[in-house]
């Protein structure tokens, strides 16, 4: 209750009339300075504004787009002090084309909490597209669990703005009701609301992490890759559940979960990446060899023992991911040299020499006396490919085509690139 009304109710009759006539000519002092006085006249008229009431929300209103930031500041506060009849104007504010503006009008409804919520859930259908955006943002930023249901409807928006402060707002809220529709999401045009969806979706952790290894099978390739990224950004919660779905009876799932593994980079994830070296689709086999590639040395050991053990699929998959691997595999393969296995010896001598590494070289000699003639010819042939990229590892300054990472008929080493 302002001043003047307790002053009115103490006098009555002709006290009262006298206050009703300093309350106006306070009131009209107010309004004129906050028109027209300087930047601390307008201050202190904003101060007083608070005490006088609902009269004075349209001044405070007109107040946001001062000049002045503390002018903008103080009205905006003034604003939230004087609660939900403050908030429908407040809520046209958020269609102003100034961001300082639109801002300030924000952090009021912020502060005026709870009272604001109704009318700001119905400002998502709003027809301006800006008070769409603007309620959404506020309702995350205050946290309104109950705005989950609108906030997923946002998410269908016409308006790219609307879906991106949607995504962010669910991402705030935790809505674990919302993680199906924001791995749509991760299929949208705009870039923007992709990241935004994927922001949340790798928010909520452990909650998304089954629905978002569900959609490694999704029909269209963006969501599936993406989802991906998604997994890969929430990295070590994911590792079992991936390893789990190495398993799967989708190969899609089993394809992406090992590609997934791969970026994560967690050894516990060997086992089970060697063990779909044998899968019967191509594309799961071939993430599973990149997978392991990056995984670099804790995968080697196992590798060597894949590569001596396997059948011919495993074997050739194996070998391709050592190769990747590269310099680092030349010692444990060199032990295989002296294999019972004269196939294991003539593979191993093959790959030594698309390997490169000038360390096996007195191993790949030795084996010019070996009883089997294919594996001397290997071994020789390995030798000289060796012997060759040493020469040009002197004398050239830049990779040529035939040193490893530059052959174009085999696979590049390193990690996959991914965008959203």
């Amino acid at each position: 209750m302002s001043i003047f009304r307790s002053l009115k109710g103490a006098l009555g009759g002709e006290g009262a009339s006298r206050a009703n006539e300093v309350e106006g000519e306070h009131v009209e002092s107010v309004r004129r300075a906050l028109a027209y006085g300087d930047v601390e006249a307008r201050w202190n008229a904003i101060r007083a504004a608070g005490e006088l009431g609902d009269a004075f929300i349209e001044p405070l209103v007109n107040a946001l787009d001062d000049e002045h930031w503390i002018i903008r500041r103080g009205a905006g506060e003034t604003l939230a002090r004087i609660g939900l009849p403050a908030v429908p104007p407040l809520i046209e504010v958020l269609g102003n084309e100034d961001e300082s503006v639109r801002r300030e009008a924000m952090r009021a409804c912020v502060l005026i909490g709870e009272p604001a919520v109704e009318s700001l859930t119905r400002a998502l259908s709003r027809d301006n597209p800006a008070i769409r955006r603007g309620a959404a943002e506020i309702l995350g930023e205050m946290q309104v669990q109950t705005a989950a249901t609108p906030l997923i409807e946002a998410l269908k928006d016409s308006d790219p703005g609307v879906r991106k402060e949607a995504a962010a707002a669910l991402k705030k809220l935790g809505a674990g009701e919302a993680i199906p529709p924001l791995i749509s999401l991760l299929g949208d045009e705009s870039g923007f609301v992709r990241i935004a969806a994927a922001e949340a979706l790798c928010s909520m952790g452990e909650k998304s992490i089954a629905p978002l290894v569900a959609a490694l099978a999704h029909p269209e390739p963006e969501i599936r890759q993406r989802t991906g990224l998604a997994l890969a950004s929430i990295g070590t919660l994911a590792v079992e559940p991936l390893i789990t779905a190495l398993s799967h009876d989708d190969a899609l799932v089993r394809q992406g979960a090992a590609g997934v593994l791969g970026r994560i980079g967690d050894p516990r994830a060997i086992p089970g990446l060697i063990g779909v070296l044998g899968d019967r689709e191509r594309n799961v086999r071939q993430e599973a060899v990149g997978a392991l590639a990056l995984l670099g040395y804790p995968a080697i050991t196992p590798l060597v023992a894949a590569f001596r053990e396997g059948d011919v699929v495993v074997r050739n998959c194996t070998m391709e991911a050592l190769w990747n691997i590269g310099g680092p595999a030349t010692r444990p393969l060199l032990e295989l040299l002296s294999d019972q296995n004269s196939e294991v010896r003539r593979r191993t001598a093959l790959l030594l020499g698309e390997i490169g590494d000038p360390a096996a070289v007195e191993g790949l000699t030795r084996l010019l006396a070996d009883p089997v003639p294919s594996v001397r010819r290997e071994g020789f042939e390995a030798l000289e490919k060796v012997r060759k990229r040493q020469g040009e590892g002197l004398h050239a300054t830049s990779p040529s085509p035939g040193q490893p990472g530059q052959d174009p008929e085999r696979p590049s080493r390193g990690k996959k690139s991914g965008t959203w």
